[in-house]
């Protein structure tokens, strides 16, 4: 199967997951933030986000599994796919317990990280911290048997199971809400699943990848689990990096502004939906310039980095726009007047701060593939200790919406230092013209908000029609004109309209990127 067919395969099963998780998304926070106080909703939204820090103990080593196993299978290596796979779970079981020690100290320290939460709330934000904290621990080391899913770019499994384990888990917490469920309960449902979910990876890996990937203690080796730790090593750095990046926002507003804590969730998780749709999209480019990119020149790796990003850029523009300028129409119609007259504003600033963060990861995605992230981390580290430092000062002086100035800032520096440094050192695999980079993939593509800028003066925030009803046509139009004229080639127009008319519009995307 050509490399370019498994792209398409692999962006149409996250297509198919991040499709469920959205519509289940646009399910459960209505009900959370109508059947909870907005003090009860903040220690929930506080719950998922330390359970969602177990996942960054991976260090890498799922990615590492998914690069390694497609690099070992393109040339039949077995055992050693099977070795990577053992050497990683060994692994991850080392980090899961350093997962427990934390959830623990966390859990012990709510009063003191989160001063400003009601008194009423403490006891249960600490066995929600517990409950679904441990069950996320338990489960981390099993996700390296679904990395091997995705080394293989077998995407049938891990689709039926991440958009099963959804369904059930949601609908679950929404009978639970439905029957007025408290906080505790609703983290034990979430621990369940976790559990389940995680029972169900290693027996999908036993039915269907046994043959090809093997696991056995007897096949944890120092050597691998050297190389394994070499490799993740810098890809923890850029954990770390993304956790003091995005991950921490939330705790910081808890710590700061607790008041505010749950409609910064909100607007969270608003922006999230176009973070989730464009790492669908463009995720399974890593594995498959992984199985490929030894046999492709530095030039031909460039090539393609230009124009998966312009690509990238211009559905990111096409996402944002929406986001952006009808925050408070789409919050209120989401969740409500009250919350979308609180999060309008978040979620306006942390579009544009990870809209512009998104315009570099089809380079990152691609630096990761061909092994040079130690030459790209300093852009990582840079943005999180800008991030964090502007989040935590401006928060004490302007309340939560500094957090999101922090992130905003943040992107700029790591977009800026991919640029100015990263592609400089990476040249000799990935030949990026930056002069090229720009205009093609960055300025070409965001030609498309120009007749968002014109509008803007006469946009109404908090209204439910931010202008009238023939600009917002004409705004439409004309956006989605640019972006079809300039932000594609004659070749790719014709190839988009081809697959429109065949029902295949996924193929659209990367017919016309020609290098793979």
């Amino acid at each position: 199967m050509s490399h370019k067919r498994k792209i398409l395969q692999g962006s149409a099963s996250n297509i198919a997951k991040i499709t469920l998780t959205m519509l289940v998304a646009l399910v459960l926070p209505p009900l959370l933030v109508h059947r909870m106080a907005p003090a009860e909703y903040s220690a929930w939204v506080l719950i998922l986000q330390f359970s969602a820090y177990i996942n960054l103990l991976d260090l890498g080593l799922q990615t590492a599994v998914g690069k390694f196993v497609a690099e070992y299978d393109a040339v039949g290596n077995q055992i050693a796919s099977s070795r990577i796979l053992s050497n990683s779970f060994a692994i991850l079981c080392m980090s899961a317990l350093v997962g427990a020690v934390a959830i623990g100290i966390v859990s012990w320290h709510v009063p003191q990280l989160f001063h400003q939460m009601p008194a009423a709330f403490v006891g249960d934000l600490r066995q929600g911290i517990l409950i679904v904290g441990l069950s996320t621990v338990l489960a981390l080391p099993f996700g390296a048997f679904l990395a091997a899913f995705t080394g293989l770019q077998k995407y049938g499994f891990p689709t039926f199971l991440a958009t099963s384990s959804k369904l059930l888990s949601s609908a679950a917490l929404v009978g639970l809400l439905l029957m007025n469920g408290n906080l505790i309960q609703l983290a034990w449902i979430m621990a369940v699943f976790n559990v389940a979910t995680a029972a169900a990876q290693f027996f999908g890996w036993a039915r269907y990848l046994r043959d090809r990937v093997g696991f056995s203690l007897r096949l944890i080796d120092r050597e691998t689990a050297a190389r394994l730790a070499k490799y993740g090593s810098v890809l923890s750095t850029w954990t770390i990096a993304a956790l003091l990046t995005s991950g921490l926002d939330i705790v910081i507003v808890g710590h700061y502004d607790y008041k505010n804590t749950g409609y910064y969730g909100i607007a969270a998780s608003a922006t999230n939906f176009m973070l989730l749709i464009i790492t669908s999209v463009f995720g399974p480019l890593m594995p498959a310039v992984s199985s490929m990119h030894s046999g492709r020149t530095s030039s031909q790796i460039g090539e393609l980095v230009i124009k998966v990003t312009r690509y990238c850029t211009l559905l990111i523009c096409l996402l944002g726009l929406p986001l952006f300028f009808g925050a408070y129409p789409l919050l209120k119609f989401w969740v409500g007047h009250s919350y979308a007259m609180r999060s309008a504003l978040f979620l306006e600033v942390l579009v544009l701060g990870n809209a512009i963060r998104m315009m570099g990861y089809p380079y990152a995605l691609v630096v990761v593939a061909t092994g040079k992230q130690h030459l790209a981390t300093i852009a990582a580290i840079a943005e999180a200790f800008v991030n964090v430092t502007v989040s935590v000062y401006l928060v004490q002086t302007i309340g939560a919406v500094g957090v999101a100035i922090g992130t905003f800032t943040g992107a700029f520096v790591t977009l800026g230092i991919h640029l100015a440094v990263s592609m400089r050192l990476t040249r000799s695999t990935i030949q990026v013209p930056r002069r090229r980079f720009v205009s093609e993939a960055v300025l070409r593509p965001l030609s498309c908000v120009i007749p968002s800028m014109l509008l803007f003066p006469f946009w109404k925030r908090s209204t439910m029609l931010p202008a009238g009803l023939p600009w917002l046509v004409l705004w439409i139009f004309f956006t989605l004109g640019i972006a079809w004229i300039i932000g594609l080639n004659s070749a790719e127009r014709h190839s988009f309209t081809e697959a429109l008319f065949h029902w295949r519009g996924q193929r659209a995307i990367f017919n016309a990127a020609d290098p793979l």
